[in-house]
């Protein structure tokens, strides 16, 4: 017996040194693999990021606390071989991707993962689509969003301030290669419709109609004449180079674009949607999936829109039987503010109920110049360095038009507890470097909507006033994303849009004439808000069943917001977790 209670003894111990051993290349397999991955994804970001010098402006404050040094200045390359190149590295970097051991990365990392995986394969998917790309637009296009992109270039060092004046001289050729793919477009049946391209080329006479006076001359005079440390010499010459780029380069690259496009004109095959163009509707699958985030198919987002209108009237309808003067009550609500930092101030205080503390930032309310005032929408938020997130701006368009809209609401979408909310509280939960780099337009303004409809409840106005106000955002915010469907996918025409919008009560032409138009201008726009709000309240009223009254608003914001900007898909696939530990 002691013999073999022996042999069983040493047995024992060769297996157990056998696990540790295991445990041992099996923990350092793990750590080995983490730490590659953080590399790899670091190296993705340090070469994306260095693409051009507008976007390294825009994420890093300090571009050498993050390994980059003498990076190019440039505005980058928008021309077929360089898409091609984009299309090679997506595929490199899912092949590299796919080298990494899944099981050995850690929660975070498993997010990032899914997330670039998901994103790069359907980058994959533009390759089918070379020439049917548009980076000119009437509000969202290149050319409207770039003056304020150079007006808002952050001169952190005396360093940026040259870097800018380097880099002005560049638009030229990056506007010739835009030219050249705007000429390809035309000559392969795929150029823009007149009444697009006129939209576009009034925007920019106006922003070059005052060429002593440009807007990029007076905001530039601001900013170095404010900046700390520089000599009169200095500020006087820096004054002089800006001049002379904005006039000998940045308008003449203008003109070139107006005389591009003047020429181009009359060469678009299609007058309509996506829809008319011979790959069109796969286009719009596309470019619908890559807007919003979502994996639904245009099929099933018509499901999901109608049953939004339909719900929304229903809710409307069931408040007007319980008051039927609220119609006008809601028509004729008082803000209780009408200042934006007031308003902000607010909102940053009341928001504390449902939703999780953020770290406090500075704010700074600007308004949109006047030769831009006509081509920018209401409002925009700059969203901040990684490394400098304590500093936020956002721009508010006086534009007569936008009058009627409720300042108050829309400083809600870009600032509590909307973009500048989320890109604050998403920033300080220190993310890997290349999830803020990543451009998820359904989930920013998802989440930005529904907070916007959110706010009525935070505008001191009854139960009854508020609900009645988001239903009926919500309701036409529907109604616009199925009118870009409609137009964009399944083909309509002016005549079958307005057929659809009456039997919604809408008969004026002008209205329906005026929202194909929009539609037709910059497809899959409004599905970034409208379906993104959507995809939002499809995963709360989720959450509501399964938790019933265990569900905590608050709670849910935080879930959503800790995951930050990403694929719907991948925040369904994470909710089962969560609402087990909210159970």
């Amino acid at each position: 017996m002691k013999k073999h209670r022996k042999l069983f003894l040493v047995f024992f111990s060769l297996l157990l040194l056998m696990l540790i051993l295991s445990g041992c290349e099996k923990k350092t397999n793990k750590e080995s693999t983490r730490k590659d991955f953080d590399s790899f994804t670091n190296e993705v970001f340090k070469k994306e990021v260095t693409q051009d010098t507008i976007t390294l402006n825009f994420s890093l404050a300090n571009p050498k606390n993050y390994g980059i040094t003498n990076p190019p200045v440039t505005f980058g390359h928008y021309s077929l071989s360089e898409m091609k190149k984009s299309l090679l590295a997506a595929e490199n970097y899912l092949a590299a991707l796919k080298d990494f051991s899944y099981r050995d990365l850690d929660s975070k990392q498993k997010l990032t993962y899914d997330i670039l995986k998901d994103y790069w394969t359907l980058e994959m998917n533009s390759g089918n689509f070379p020439l049917y790309n548009e980076i000119l637009g009437p509000t969202t296009g290149l050319q409207a969003q770039l003056p304020v992109l150079l007006a808002e270039y952050n001169f952190y060092t005396k360093d940026d301030i040259d870097t800018y004046i380097k880099l002005l001289p560049g638009i030229t050729d990056y506007f010739k290669e835009i030219c050249q793919y705007e000429e390809q477009k035309s000559k392969a049946g795929l150029f823009m419709s007149d009444s697009v391209a006129d939209s576009i080329l009034a925007q920019c006479e106006a922003f070059i109609a005052d060429k002593e006076n440009n807007y990029l001359i007076e905001v530039f005079n601001d900013k170095v004449s404010s900046y700390k440390g520089l000599s009169k010499k200095e500020i006087k010459a820096y004054e002089k180079a800006n001049k002379n780029a904005v006039i000998n380069n940045v308008i003449p690259a203008y003109q070139l674009l107006i005389d591009t496009l003047n020429s181009l004109k009359g060469t678009g095959k299609n007058d309509g949607g996506l829809a008319g163009l011979p790959k069109g509707k796969e286009y719009y699958r596309y470019l619908l999936a890559s807007n919003t985030g979502t994996d639904r198919s245009p099929e099933e987002l018509i499901k999901l829109l109608d049953n939004s209108i339909l719900s929304n009237l229903r809710a409307l309808n069931a408040l007007t039987s319980k008051d039927s003067k609220i119609y006008e009550e809601a028509a004729n609500v008082s803000y209780p503010l009408t200042k934006p930092v007031e308003i902000l101030d607010y909102l940053k205080s009341t928001i504390s109920q449902d939703f999780p503390p953020c770290p406090k930032v500075d704010f700074t309310v600007k308004y949109v110049h006047k030769s831009l005032q006509d081509y920018l929408s209401p409002a925009m938020y700059l969203v901040p360095a990684i490394d400098n997130y304590k500093n936020n701006v956002i721009y508010i368009n006086e534009n007569p038009d936008y009058q009627g809209q409720e300042i108050f609401n829309t400083l809600a979408h870009e600032g509590y507890p909307g973009h500048l909310y989320q890109s604050v509280y998403f920033r300080n939960t220190n993310p890997t470097p290349i999830r803020s780099l990543l451009n998820f337009g359904g989930y920013a303004e998802g989440w930005a909507t529904y907070v916007e409809f959110y706010s009525y409840h935070m505008a001191g106005f009854s139960d009854n006033e508020a609900s009645f106000l988001e239903h009926s955002m919500a309701a036409n915010m529907s109604l616009y994303c199925r009118l870009d469907i409609g137009i964009n996918y399944e083909g309509w025409n002016i005549a079958q849009t307005a057929s659809y919008l009456q039997q919604f009560g809408i008969t004026d032409k002008n209205t329906a004439k005026v929202l194909y138009t929009t539609m037709v201008e910059e497809p899959a726009l409004y599905p970034e808000y409208g379906v993104g709000y959507l995809e939002f309240m499809e995963l709360k009223n989720t959450a509501q069943k399964a938790l019933g009254n265990k569900f905590n608003l608050k709670e849910f914001h935080k879930f959503v917001l800790d995951i930050g900007p990403s694929q719907f898909e991948i925040i369904d696939k994470r909710m089962d977790s969560w609402l087990k530990t909210q159970k």
